[in-house]
């Protein structure tokens, strides 16, 4: 006759205190590893928007009619991320920086430019038109597809 010893669960496999340690062990430590990325990338976003921040006076802004009858063009165009942005001449540098001085979830374009004369922006809320003259560098930010122009900017080719 046989004797049973132990219960027989068959294929079942016991879940234990040593499972449910184990367990909490891994997702502390996957917790943990996901917030200090969230704080490395934070700090960085931080960091790029500060050296991104540009402070100057207003770019002066120019009607569809009075850039259409003064007859003014902007040849060298690039498509920045679905922004069709333009320029007459001079060098662009642009980046994403994240909105809020970089603690936001959102993304701001911005461009800096050597010395545009002329700026041309089209995105999907229309076209805007920017006069900054001969020589003058100029910084293009775009917020929820809004353009702001500063007469003022950090890129040289220098710091290129």
């Amino acid at each position: 006759m046989a004797t049973r010893l132990g219960r027989d669960y068959g294929a079942a496999a016991r879940f234990g205190l040593a499972h449910a340690i184990g367990a909490v062990v891994v997702l502390t430590a996957g917790i943990g590893m996901v917030a200090f990325q969230f704080v490395r990338d934070r700090n960085a976003h931080v960091a790029t928007a500060q050296a991104w921040d540009i402070k100057g006076p207003p770019c002066p802004q120019v009607s569809a009619a009075d850039w259409t009858a003064r007859q003014l063009k902007a040849p060298k165009t690039f498509d920045y991320d679905g922004t069709q942005l333009g320029r007459w001449s001079g060098d662009a540098s642009c980046s994403d920086v994240k909105d809020k001085g970089g603690s936001g979830f959102r993304t701001d374009k911005i461009c800096q430019f050597t010395s545009p004369t002329v700026l041309t922006v089209t995105t999907p809320t229309g076209t805007t038109y920017y006069e900054t003259g001969a020589g003058q560098p100029a910084t293009l930010s775009l917020h929820r597809d809004v353009p702001r122009c500063v007469l003022a900017s950090k890129f040289t080719l220098k710091t290129e």
